[in-house]
């Protein structure tokens, strides 16, 4: 890529790329064979940048993209990088409620969904009031094929030059992440700081044409990165427009044979219940990430893998765009690696804020490197973030072996990771609490090998008429299902509290371990 000029943003570098790289396939839809190139999908994005500028939409105006892995999901994300229009991508599985949070923090100008998200996404924004256009993805009224025949000239597009604008002020990526407090809050990142994780991108040494398996939703944090990735290197993306479909994915695996991927330890648990179904042999390169890691897991799954293949058990955050430590040949079984150049990591007793300097202890890790600017239109969460010497607390507890390799020990945070997605105990509590006959109700995580976690609720009734299936019900109804309560339901005729009145979720987290869940 050669010396970064101080004013490029990724649009730039993005751009130069797909030109080097016209030629390689971009994506391949492993569900339908189907492939397109790199010249195609810039060809593709300029047309929808032009479109975006002669419609209005200027540098800092938020664009928001929801909807599965098909082809047409990343051409907004190419277009808004080119003009300078901070990106947030929204889960496809999200329902009324929880868009209405991320598009209530976000205000996006223009939204880009499915076609059958249409009325959802109509139906918040006249709620929240915000004057934003809506494109869908298909052949129907609204779609994005439609406004570019609208707006589309004859330009050709090698005239096509990216606007300009303040790197250090204008936003990249938002994307949705989630606190101690239990509310969504997006990470806001410039377009400087995702200019140097471009610039890493290019040590990778894998040779143009590397098939990656990218069967992530669009707004996790790994899509973000991957996306970025293939035409700064020349990968290609194996997709699936069918998502989360096992069958689905072993075939795509055994017929396009990727070599590099990103895998949550619940797929890999699943893959290994399939294991005599599937062909694990063409990878090189897997990292094990979102979730906690168990050792047997971490051996039985490299079982699977041919000799050489380098299996990394990845730790990092959407806060600082990904991994903070790196997995090298030789890393200890359990570990994350060593830290990147990039960063400093401290670990601190989380109680003191004294640094922690002896191996094997555990503490909370603190970050200082590449990072989020901020949390969007949120000033009180981001006062929290750093510490005085501008060090970002992660809330995760780690320690460090006598060799300088990290382990994760576990979460600060009440935060509730299930098969790799991030769940909020409050929105759930908010639902059940809802319920005419629910007094009370507090949601714990529950340790899960296969899972990661599975959220529970407990429950503290006003009448004995309502039924665990009926908590349950009520939450499949108003969330979407990655957060259904599938660690069961307990009643209880109240909770244990602490001094300064609050649920003592430590010890409530003790009785449901030893309780019947229903």
């Amino acid at each position: 890529m050669g010396e970064v000029k101080s004013d490029f943003h990724a649009g730039h570098i993005l751009l130069k790329n797909m030109r080097l790289n016209s030629d390689i396939v971009a994506q391949i839809d492993g569900v339908t064979g189907e492939k397109e190139t790199f010249g195609s999908v810039l060809s593709r994005s300029i047309k929808l940048a032009r479109c975006l500028r002669k419609s209005g939409f200027k540098p800092g105006d938020v664009l928001a993209i929801s909807g599965v892995n098909h082809f047409d999901i990343r051409i907004p994300f190419f277009s808004a990088l080119f003009n300078g229009l901070p990106l947030v991508c929204i889960d496809p599985y999200y329902k009324h409620d929880e868009i209405k949070s991320v598009l209530k923090l976000s205000s996006p100008k223009v939204v880009f969904c499915d076609e059958d998200f249409y009325k959802t996404y109509y139906t918040v924004i006249k709620e929240l009031g915000l004057d934003t256009k809506i494109i869908t993805f298909g052949e129907e009224e609204h779609s994005m094929k439609q406004f570019i025949e609208m707006y589309e000239d004859d330009e050709p597009d090698d005239s096509f030059r990216v606007l300009e604008f303040d790197i250090n002020k204008i936003y990249s990526f938002l994307i949705s992440t989630s606190g101690t407090t239990g509310n969504v809050k997006l990470a806001a990142f410039t377009h400087k700081l995702i200019v140097s994780k471009m610039e890493e991108l290019m040590t990778t040494g894998r040779p143009k044409g590397t098939k990656v398996l990218s069967i992530s939703p669009i707004n996790w944090v790994s899509t973000y990165f991957m996306t970025i990735a293939a035409p700064m290197i020349g990968h290609t993306l194996v997709l699936s427009s069918v998502p989360d479909n096992l069958d689905v994915i072993i075939n795509i695996i055994n017929k396009y044979k990727p070599v590099v991927s990103l895998f949550s330890p619940s797929l890999a648990t699943s893959i290994l219940s399939r294991k005599d179904e599937v062909d694990m042999t063409c990878f090189f390169y897997i990292a094990l990430v979102g979730s906690k890691v168990y050792p047997d897991l971490f051996v039985k799954f490299k079982s699977l893998l041919r000799e050489g293949t380098l299996l990394v058990d990845a730790y990092g955050q959407t806060e600082t765009l990904g991994p903070v430590v790196k997995g090298l040949p030789g890393t200890p079984v359990g570990s994350c690696g060593r830290a990147y150049d990039t960063y400093i990591l401290k670990l601190i007793n989380p109680d003191t804020g004294d640094e922690i300097t002896k191996p094997n202890i555990p503490g909370e890790l603190i970050v200082k490197g590449p990072s989020l600017s901020e949390y969007y239109n949120d000033p009180e969460e981001t006062a929290k973030l750093f510490t005085e010497d501008g060090f970002y607390r992660t809330g995760d507890l780690l320690y460090k072996d006598e060799n300088d390799y990290f382990y994760f020990v576990d979460r600060i945070k009440t935060l509730i990771k299930c098969r790799n997605y991030q769940i909020l105990p409050v929105e759930l509590e908010e639902v059940i609490r809802n319920h005419e006959d629910v007094s009370d109700v507090c949601v714990v995580g529950i340790e899960d090998r296969e899972d990661g976690q599975r959220p529970v609720a407990c429950v503290v009734r006003r009448k004995n008429c309502v039924t665990a299936q009926e908590i349950k019900q009520l939450v499949a109804e108003k969330l979407s299902k990655h957060k259904a309560l599938s660690g069961g339901v307990i009643f209880l005729n109240e909770f244990p509290m602490t001094s300064t009145g609050k649920v003592a979720r430590k010890t409530l987290l003790d009785i449901v371990k030893n309780a019947k869940r229903e």
